[in-house]
């Protein structure tokens, strides 16, 4: 037995020399992940921060039009949600949105707050850049709430009306509206701290760039198989004392440490390059060696059904992106729809990504991590079984 493992650690250090010589192997596994990873990252690493420009052309001058401009709109800019400046008429605030100046443009027409205190409609008229699609659904959000609390307003004159059996005057009215404006809420809003699960755009684009590429890093020594096969050197090695199954764990062992290589390095770089932050270290470890089982498993398995090293390297490769794919290396989580949340959970990529998730958070340990590691461990385990009695005729000398 321990003849076996020896046979099959030496077996290992000769791939690993022999990769490592390779260039196309570091490019592979260290250098196309690092990448990619930084370009997701510079791309959509300010996805997450939102900061609106509006400007607010008062034509009317009145009590509403006041409280919607410094109460309501105003309330955007006190929070440090949106900078919101004022222009003097329509056209200048529009010419503001054309020149790029503005995300979105509020106009309150003349004649706004009379309309409303006599129970009549009033258009308020927005006007959105067109790359500032998310900045004008929220001043569409704030008028419309604006507008919803006017009819709770125009509501409550025209009741007051018919209880006092005339029409109200204009300080009745405008203390019914100040009213509506001051009352205290029904219900309170308080601040906690609560449990995040959510990775950092840097950590989420970092990781799946490294679990996708871990199944390029992995797959190394199972397709070197079939080169060996093809130059002779497997059959002389055969030819010695040394069983089958010490080969074929050599050939495991190397694409281990490969892809340990692998994802030690796009750890430590990411987190100097970019600031990611994977957790916890003894929980990384866990779900990132549990992670490269999964994916010799599979490697293997995919491997098992091809004839020649150049397939065994395309079909792994294929399997490798469309797991990537379900899985959720390419688009965030939180934007996707719930039938492809529902697929990456049959993905190694997906388990991988939401072991990292359960690390991050107020009191994250290590063992939050244990349900995604043992679901990474079963589908590697399973994979390698099925995978490892197909391969056997891999090594078998002929």
């Amino acid at each position: 037995m321990l003849t076996d493992l020896r046979v099959a650690v030496l077996i290992a250090a000769k791939d690993l020399r022999q990769r490592l010589r390779d260039r196309s192997a570091i490019l592979v596994s260290i250098v196309a992940p690092l990448g990619l990873a930084i370009i997701f990252s510079g791309l959509l690493g300010n996805a997450t921060t939102f900061h609106a420009r509006y400007v607010v052309a008062d034509l009317d001058g009145g009590q509403l039009a006041g409280i919607l401009r410094s109460g309501v709109i105003g309330s955007l800019a006190s929070q440090g949600i949106a900078d919101v400046t004022d222009a003097k008429t329509r056209d200048e605030a529009i010419a503001l949105v054309t020149d790029g100046k503005a995300d979105t443009a509020f106009v309150i027409p003349a004649g706004f707050t009379a309309a409303i205190n006599a129970g009549q409609g009033a258009t308020l008229e927005l006007a959105g850049a067109r790359n500032a699609a998310l900045e004008t659904e929220v001043a569409r959000a704030v008028a419309q709430r604006f507008g919803d609390n006017v009819v709770t307003v125009q509501l409550a004159v025209a009741t007051a009306s018919k209880l006092n059996g005339a029409p109200l005057d204009q300080a009745a009215t405008g203390a019914i509206v100040s009213a509506a404006s001051s009352a205290t809420p029904a219900v309170f809003l308080t601040d906690d701290v609560a449990r995040l699960r959510q990775l950092s755009m840097a950590t989420y684009f970092s990781a799946s760039m490294a679990i996708l590429f871990l199944f390029f890093s992995a797959q190394i020594g199972i397709v070197s198989l079939f080169d060996e096969r093809r130059a002779g050197t497997l059959a002389r090695i055969l030819a010695g004392p040394i069983r089958p199954w010490s080969v074929l764990l050599g050939k495991l062992l190397a694409g281990f440490a490969m892809g340990l290589v692998s994802i030690t390095v796009l750890v430590g770089a990411t987190t100097v390059a970019l600031g990611a932050d994977w957790g916890p270290p003894l929980g990384v470890a866990l779900i990132a060696v549990m992670a490269i089982i999964a994916a010799i498993g599979i490697s293997t398995l995919v491997a098992s059904f091809a004839k020649t090293g150049e397939s065994a390297g395309a079909a792994g490769s294929a399997v490798a992106i469309t797991l990537g794919v379900l899985g959720g290396s390419f688009t965030l989580s939180s934007q996707s729809p719930d039938s492809m949340a529902t697929l990456a959970l049959f993905t190694p990529h997906g388990w991988f990504l939401r072991g990292l998730g359960e690390l991050h958070g107020t009191g994250a340990t290590a063992a939050d991590a244990l349900p995604a590691a043992g679901v990474l461990l079963a589908m590697g385990v399973v994979t390698l079984a099925l995978g490892l009695v197909r391969a056997r005729t891999l090594v078998t000398a002929r």
